[in-house]
């Protein structure tokens, strides 16, 4: 009965790589809505507005959509890709923009 022990090996190592970055993008939720004061400071282009319901700054120019959230948060779609980047600067995703993508930010 002592050849049980083999089991050790199944390989779980690589099981959490690749599951952290792809859903952080819906972290970012509605718990903001104490900003709508600043609504009212994009009125002169055309082309940005703050939703009054999350505080998010929405930017398009051209064939490019930048949204800043209030945790300071920006998400971007640009020529095709997809990017997010965190308070500080860092990006945490940077792939091919999906269908879902374009109509997220498009709604905000």
């Amino acid at each position: 009965g002592g050849g049980g022990g083999g089991g050790g090996n199944s390989g779980g190592g690589n099981s959490g790589g690749n599951s952290s970055g792809g859903n952080s993008g819906n972290s970012n939720g509605n718990g903001n809505s104490g900003n709508n004061g600043k609504s009212g400071s994009n009125h002169g282009k055309g082309a940005g507005h703050v939703n009054a319901t999350t505080g998010d700054k929405v930017e398009v120019t051209g064939n490019k959509v930048t949204v800043r959230h209030p945790d300071g948060i920006t998400e971007k779609l640009e020529n095709g890709r997809f990017s997010m980047k965190d308070a500080l600067g860092r990006t945490i995703i940077d792939r091919q923009a999906t269908p879902a993508d374009v109509s997220r930010l498009k709604a905000l």
